[in-house]
């Protein structure tokens, strides 16, 4: 297959022209496989870190895998109309994936409830395999239900579905409850998002073994007011980041412009700081390879990092993080919002994994290696489905 590129050779990272996109690439490998695939993810070239991330890991994994000669890219947002309908028919079999996608409020909607611009009239005319790939119920808590149309679109897209990853047990419990069948229930499958296997998929990127003397923040701010970061709790996260500040440095990991509402706190406490400002998908993956502890409190401030074998402290403002915890089996490496007790936790936590780096590293890839072995079971169901 003839893959048009475009390198620059002084830059690490290098895309490939898909479908009039440029889509950025962590390794360069050659085309393999016979299949061609529709991908439909929440792409994000220019915003949020972990979504840019995350679809370049999936077709990665693919490719090594089940093998891919050629991807065609389409947004989830973009309604499926007979054009797109015929499109997807065409290729050997579709992908959607990975991410928190089973959220209402980001690309509100009649036809699914959900992410994927999708009617349940366009569903039924897909012939080609679907595969739902490490995705994720995002529903925030005490945010509004979804839709009814959602409980119906979800018993028709996981019926007709050949196989359903979802990316924690949280989710699974959450979804099986709109699932009107045992059948259907039961056709949910735990599958690991990427980027808690980067290592795994990119094993020579990285030295990730090798930890820099330096614990890295982050926080989230969308829908705030869900998330409780108020006032109070910004100013506690920047009184525990002084007094990490006096035991290391620290580094303030940025996935988009809007988490940086933060640093006002931090230069009110006269924290020291240097602000890193996450963009292309070797500076996200480099850069999360690096720190002692990541204290972070978006999804992938804490899946990113432990795909890399960097210990993590999670702010739970999301249940979607406890339940990652939960599945890697250490469900005490994280401090929920609402702990009447969370600045004096925050800081005794990220002092002890801090100085405990060596031995969180060792938990990290035993759980990694148990991961890895789901993944690749599932991406041996995967490739007798398609």
């Amino acid at each position: 297959m003839k893959i048009v590129c475009k390198i620059k050779r002084r830059i690490t990272n290098y895309k490939v022209r898909i479908l009039g996109q440029h889509f950025p690439k962590l390794v360069r490998s050659k085309a393999r496989g016979c299949y061609t695939v529709t991908h439909i993810s929440a792409f994000s070239w220019d915003g949020n870190a972990g979504d840019t991330l995350l679809p370049v890991v999936l077709r990665d994994l693919f490719n090594q895998t089940i093998g891919i000669r050629k991807w065609h890219g389409v947004h989830v947002h973009k309604n499926v109309d007979d054009e797109s309908v015929d499109k997807f028919n065409k290729d050997s079999f579709i992908v959607i994936g990975g991410g928190g996608l089973f959220l209402a409020d980001t690309n509100p909607n009649n036809m699914s409830g959900w992410q994927w611009s999708c009617s349940m009239e366009a569903l039924k005319r897909i012939k080609k395999p679907i595969i739902a790939f490490a995705l994720g119920y995002n529903r925030f808590r005490e945010q509004e239900e979804f839709k009814p149309i959602f409980t119906e679109h979800l018993n028709a897209f996981v019926g007709q579905a050949a196989f359903i990853g979802i990316r924690n047990h949280g989710s699974m419990e959450k979804l099986r409850s709109y699932l009107s069948t045992e059948d259907l229930r039961n056709k949910l499958v735990f599958q690991p998002c990427m980027t808690t296997l980067i290592s795994k998929i990119y094993p020579s990127l990285c030295d990730y073994d090798k930890k820099e003397d330096f614990v890295a923040f982050n926080c989230a701010f969308d829908r705030s007011e869900l998330r409780h970061t108020d006032e109070r709790l910004l100013e506690k996260i920047a009184r525990v980041a002084l007094e990490i500040s006096k035991v290391t440095k620290v580094k303030y990991y940025s996935h988009m412009e809007v988490d940086n509402k933060i640093l006002p706190y931090f230069d009110r406490m006269k924290v020291p700081y240097e602000l890193v400002e996450l963009k292309s998908v070797r500076q996200i993956t480099k850069c999360y390879a690096k720190p002692r502890l990541v204290v972070g409190m978006r999804g992938h401030a804490q899946m990113i990092p432990f795909g890399c074998g960097t210990p993590i402290l999670s702010i739970i403002s999301h249940d979607k993080m406890q339940w990652f915890l939960d599945d890697i089996h250490h469900p005490d490496w994280g401090v929920d919002v609402l702990d009447v007790d969370f600045e004096r936790k925050l800081l005794s936590k990220a002092l002890y994994q801090y100085r405990n780096y060596e031995r969180c590293m060792m938990e990290i890839e035993e759980e990694k290696k148990r991961l890895y072995k789901i993944t690749l079971e599932n991406m041996r169901i995967i490739g007798g489905k398609v």
